[in-house]
Formats: C-alpha cells, structure tokens, sequence
C-alpha cells in the first residue's frame, strides 16, 4: 500500500530517471532543469492527498510559506475523476492560487503530454497510480521558464502548447503585478 514515505522514494526516483535526464524534446535539457536543485536542498515536499474535492489542496495553497520550493499533491482517486476534470480543476485552483503569486500544474495517468520526456524506462516503486499536482511559486517558474527559453529549452514545443502553457502562465503573472 502506498504512504508518504513511499510516494516520496518513487517520485524522487521518477525526478532522478525521467525529469533531471537530459531529454532531446527540450534541447538536451533535463525536463525539469530545476529539480535537482530542489531536491538536492531538501526543498521538495510529497503529500499523499485525500482526493476527493481537493479541499486539502486548497489548505496547502493557502499555507504556501517557502518552506519548499514544490510541493507535490498526489491522489490515488484518479478512477474516480477524469484527466479533463483535472485539468478543469487545476484551472479554477490557479485563479485561487495566482493573486497568492502560486501557480498550481499537474497531471492524471491518463493526460496526454506531447512534450512530456520519455519515461518509457521507468519502473515505479509502487505499483498503485496516481495523478499528481505541483505547487510552486509563480513569479520564480516564470523567470526560470523565462531562462530556459533562452536556452532553447521550448524549440520543439508544438506552439499551442508552448500558448497555452508558458504564455498564458506568463499572462497571468503580469496581470497579477498589474493588480498588486
């Protein structure tokens, strides 16, 4: 049965074999070229969620204290709820989490990611699925998003995804400094 403990060990694991491995879809960048750095300072924080109504997630958003530079919400309710259902609920929580200067991402085991690195290799821990929504700070993914463009990290980004991803997140932050 998965616990904390657990989901922690298969995500740090996922984190090290998928999202810090150089990955031609982001010009031979890591996936998540910050990752490391974060796990590294002990700044990840992984939660095995209630699911549900997410209640909890708002808890944690309302909480945010830099204590962590991500922290990873995770439900094995993910038969109980479908990828676009969470999509639609990622969207409403940003509109909570932005004025916050959070932004709140994530994914189900059934979303379809086509600039997602390969993870065909990895084996997991636990043989329970789950969706997983990240929880970061706003204007820090913004700058480093912003650096890794620089980079060429998005190149190979369809551009609607590049749009409604990077842009919009983009979007939204400048209109909250707008309104501060």
């Amino acid at each position: 049965m998965l616990d904390e403990l657990l989901l922690a060990e298969e995500i740090r694991k996922w984190s090290e074999e998928v999202l810090e491995a150089p990955c031609k879809k982001h010009n031979d960048l890591p996936a998540c070229p910050f990752a490391k750095n974060s796990w590294d300072k002990q700044k990840v924080k992984c939660v095995l969620g209630k699911g549900g109504l997410w209640e909890d997630i708002v808890t944690y958003i309302e909480n945010f204290d830099d204590t962590y530079d991500v922290v990873i919400y995770c439900g094995t309710d993910y038969e109980d709820i479908t990828a676009e259902e969470v999509e639609e609920r990622i969207m409403l929580l940003n509109e909570f989490a932005v004025p916050r200067n959070l932004w709140i991402m994530g994914a189900h085991p059934d979303t379809e990611i086509p600039h997602a690195a390969d993870q065909e290799h990895f084996e997991p821990i636990s043989d329970e699925d789950y969706y997983q929504i990240f929880i970061q700070r706003l204007d820090v993914l913004v700058k480093a998003s912003d650096s890794i463009e620089a980079k060429g990290y998005y190149q190979n980004y369809i551009n609607e995804d590049f749009l409604s991803l990077v842009k919009s997140r983009k979007n939204k932050w400048q209109e909250w400094i707008k309104q501060k």
